[in-house]
């Protein structure tokens, strides 16, 4: 404490800064549980959707299975060349508390059987099937792949507020309340001593004016 000052203008702004930190704390906390509370949401989305994945997934191999047996791998593949194409994806930002979180948009991923680029004639409905479970797969992948991300943007949030809050809590109003304790201390005991002198001018006054020797 060698390096506080100790005045009374020290005292109140020490007194001003832990009214703003526990003020700047109760905001982060604010901030924190929102956070916290969106990240639930998302999660709870994002696990339904990876138990849908992981069925679709089993669907579509299922299905794959299915025709490389019946029509062979041969159709299959030449069918799936056919059906190759780009999926264009739109990235956008929210705001969460301040908190900016991409959003990504993309067509529907499904298509018509005459729209996936191989001849009916020349393929079964089992390759259909197996192109509508791999779309399907897809648009779930791509649902659950942005959750995630938007999961990882909060948790990464969370984590700095959490470190903030615990600086503030941890460090920064434990040394101010300190140092506000030090420094009244402080003039508490120059206010001690101040009466303690003024006492003893006044009792020699006092002792001169009776004429009594100091």
């Amino acid at each position: 404490m060698e390096q506080v000052t100790s005045t009374r203008t020290e005292l109140l702004a020490r007194r001003a800064r832990l009214a703003l930190a526990e003020q700047g704390r109760e905001l982060l906390e604010q901030k924190r549980d929102q956070l916290m509370e969106e990240f639930r949401k998302i999660a709870d989305v994002a696990l339904r959707g990876g138990d849908e994945l992981a069925q679709a997934a089993a669907e579509a191999q299922r299905a794959i299975d299915l025709a490389e047996a019946l029509d062979g791998p041969e159709a299959v593949a030449s069918a799936a060349h056919a059906a190759q194409h780009e999926l264009m994806l739109e990235v956008s930002a929210s705001s969460i508390m301040g908190v900016r979180i991409a959003d990504v948009a993309y067509p529907p991923v499904g298509r018509l059987s005459t729209d996936r680029g191989y001849s009916l004639a020349g393929t079964s409905p089992r390759i259909d099937a197996v192109a509508e479970r791999f779309e399907a797969e897809v648009e779930l992948l791509l649902e659950v792949a942005s959750l995630e991300a938007r999961m990882r943007r909060l948790a990464d949030e969370i984590g700095k507020t959490v470190r903030r809050i615990n600086a503030i809590e941890l460090v920064v109003i434990p040394r101010l309340v300190a140092e506000a304790s030090y420094i009244q201390s402080v003039l508490d005991e120059r206010e001690r001593q101040d009466r303690f002198r003024l006492k003893r001018v006044k009792d020699r006054k006092t002792r001169s004016r009776r004429g009594t020797p100091t």
